[in-house]
């Protein structure tokens, strides 16, 4: 039988691949058999079928991992970076942080240096090495080279790891509302609640704000990172070392952050005369300006969780106080209040979530009047009967 073309160009393809000439000899032979046992059976087209197949086939895993790696490979957004960062910092503490840090401790306690030659040594360690390269492994991808340097010299990252291991301390990332700043878009303020918890259970609550400026020049990676004035930090820190203070004392409930998106906020406000008459006030409103306007000055607040039996009866028991119950909703639920406010002109400021049970404890807060001047003016702007 003479070969097809076919065939002509498979053995032209083998003559390249080095096969013993016993090996080609049995080939050719198993090929022989086989043809001329079904001369009948038309063997190119199911060839043919099967290289497509494969072709095919091969062509779709490439497309497809590919497209799989274009997926991986999309930039995350602003509020993706910094929410990877909280939730690396604001859970822990971390061992393998602490671990590799200790072994580096560890070597040059044990390692005799003279002179900075040989320090120089140390800097070329697997310890050294493994405990330095955490940082960019953890943080690399959210922060700029340079900003992550600064980072680590000033220990804005892995902040409170000391602390969490010397007092037996977990910390956990409750919920954050970040926001933007208006006039500078690059820059994001979020405020972050975490939790602590001791061996035995107990947990209490904080609140931080921090300060995230993303780069101009390498787009979605943080180019400034700070801990905002006032922004709850020392405090946690404090909150870290002296937990049981705080239990024992019930001297601490959990700071809510208020972060639902609200499409209608109404108010009623109840004013005492020094006559003895009381003047009240009432309104709604679903213009999101005036909303927001009202939200941004509660963040001012240290605000605590009560229930609005609590909040109402420390309204009946202060009946000459001015209050602000403040009551706000979304589409989703437009006949449940989901966070109702009381706010008083001693400053005191008290947060009711709704008819859920809060966290009971002493109710009374330090506030500032000045803040609490300023909601009314808002509300009162929206007032029904001005």
């Amino acid at each position: 039988m003479e070969p097809s073309k076919e065939f002509d160009e498979l053995f032209e393809e083998m003559k390249e691949v080095k096969r013993s000439e016993k090996a080609k000899h049995n080939t050719w032979l198993a090929l022989k058999d086989k043809i001329e046992t079904k001369r009948k059976r038309t063997i190119f087209p199911a060839f043919i079928s099967l290289a497509i197949l494969a072709i095919a086939s091969f062509l779709f895993l490439t497309f497809w991992n590919l497209s799989e790696t274009e997926k991986s490979a999309e930039p995350l957004s602003n509020e993706e970076v910094i929410k990877a960062v909280l939730e690396r910092e604001y859970n822990g503490p971390n061992m393998d942080i602490s671990q590799l840090m200790n072994d580096w401790m560890d070597l040059q306690s044990e390692t005799e240096t003279q002179n900075q030659e040989d320090y120089n040594q140390l800097l070329e360690s697997k310890e050294y090495k493994d405990f330095m390269n955490y940082y960019p492994a953890t943080f690399g991808e959210f922060f700029t080279e340079n900003m992550l340097t600064n980072a680590i010299r000033a220990n804005l990252v892995f902040k409170y790891n000391h602390n969490l291991i010397d007092n037996n301390i977990e910390m956990h990332l409750e919920k954050f509302k970040i926001i933007q700043e208006e006039d500078h878009p690059n820059i994001y303020r979020p405020i972050i609640e975490v939790s602590l918890t001791n061996s035995e259970g107990q947990k209490i609550y904080h609140t931080v704000r921090e300060e995230f400026i993303f780069s101009k020049t390498e787009p979605g990676k943080i180019g400034g990172y700070n801990v905002a004035k006032n922004g709850g930090s020392m405090e946690l820190r404090e909150k870290i070392e002296n937990f049981d203070a705080y239990v024992e004392n019930e001297e601490e409930v959990r700071t809510p952050s208020i972060d639902v998106s609200f499409d209608t906020l109404c108010f009623n406000g109840r004013m005492p005369n020094p006559e003895g008459t009381v003047e009240f006030k009432s309104g709604c409103t679903s213009d999101r300006s005036q909303i927001n306007s009202v939200m941004t000055i509660m963040e001012n607040f240290f605000v605590k969780e009560v229930t609005e039996k609590e909040s109402g009866e420390r309204a009946a028991a202060l009946p000459e106080i001015e209050n602000y119950q403040i009551y706000l909703t979304n589409s989703a639920d437009k006949d449940k209040t989901l966070y109702t406010i009381t706010s008083y002109s001693d400053g005191f400021f008290v947060f009711s979530p709704g008819s859920s049970v809060g966290n009971a404890g002493d109710i009374t807060t330090e506030g500032e009047v000045f803040f609490y001047e300023e909601i009314k003016r808002r509300l009162d702007e929206i007032a029904d009967n001005r």
